[in-house]
């Protein structure tokens, strides 16, 4: 979960500085397709031979790449247009997208504990965007929409990581995002430098690395231990964009994020126990 993190936010640092010279539509088409043959190398490597990527839930696949194909749009744009502490701290709030939608959707049980610490979550998203005449950044919505469509993608995902490997998930994620995001792409088309590809190469690269590891740790790990890790990534980000782009995290950014990152943890606390609670009993001896 940690690799995820990093790699997650030295693609966004590629990305802002791609967004200087290309259209963010170009960037997804670009990234997706390089991404779909580092995917491919990959699991060639893990497997030693052809890989065979069997699925019986291909509908899953593809609705997963479809709600991604907007996330990633959105989410491309507003790197390119806000700060990146700002984007990234307001993203935290895609599990809370992801448990609204799991109540609402799949009739989850939510008691006054889950949506107290929904409620909380909102106001570290207020918090954050200080929404005064003056202050308010509109440009926001655009990043909350994106986590909007990340959180209906993480649920799907994490129903998907029952019974599909992370490979398989992520190859079918590739497969999908390249001809979704052809239309858009082709619309703000241009020349493309070597310069460039270089940048295409390694936003493709640590996002394709991200995702793998995340997804394995999805597999591997209960999320109430995994949540707590999300908050790096600010770490990260604030780094790499004080470094190279000169950015600050303000204060009220952080306790912001660190509001809404609390709230997520609480909910999948909430969620181990209710699943504990409600598991049938181990027979005798097991």
């Amino acid at each position: 979960m940690l690799l995820s993190m990093a790699g997650f936010s030295v693609m966004m640092a590629f990305i802002r500085e791609l967004s200087a010279t290309m259209h963010p539509t170009q960037m997804v088409l670009l990234r997706n397709t390089v991404s779909f043959f580092l995917v491919l190398l990959w699991c060639i490597y893990m497997n030693r031979k052809r890989p065979v990527f069997k699925t019986n839930r291909m509908k899953h696949h593809f609705w997963r790449a479809a709600v991604g194909i907007i996330s990633m749009e959105l989410w491309f744009y507003s790197i390119s247009i806000m700060p990146m502490t700002l984007a990234t701290a307001l993203s935290f709030t895609t599990p809370i997208f992801s448990t609204i939608i799991a109540i609402i959707f799949l009739r989850e049980h939510a008691g006054w504990h889950r949506w107290s610490a929904i409620l909380a979550g909102f106001m570290g998203v207020l918090i954050i965007l200080r929404p005064d005449v003056q202050g308010f950044s509109y440009n926001a919505l655009i990043v909350l929409a994106a986590s909007f469509m990340m959180g209906i993608s993480g649920v799907i995902v994490k129903n998907l990581t029952r019974t599909e490997s992370p490979e398989t998930i992520v190859f079918y994620m590739t497969l999908f995002l390249t001809p979704l995001s052809l239309p858009l792409a082709f619309m703000h088309w241009q020349e493309i430098t070597p310069h460039q590809w270089w940048l295409i190469f390694w936003i493709a690269f640590f996002s394709t690395a991200a995702h793998l590891t995340m997804t394995r740790a999805f597999k591997r790990v209960d999320l109430v231990v995994l949540m707590p890790f999300d908050f790096t990534r600010l770490i990260f980000v604030s780094i790499l964009a004080f470094i190279f782009f000169d950015e600050h995290l303000d204060m009220q950014t952080a306790v912001g994020a660190f509001v809404i990152v609390a709230s997520t943890v609480y909910i999948a606390h909430r969620e181990t126990r209710h699943r504990q609670k409600v598991a049938p009993p181990l027979p005798a001896g097991s």
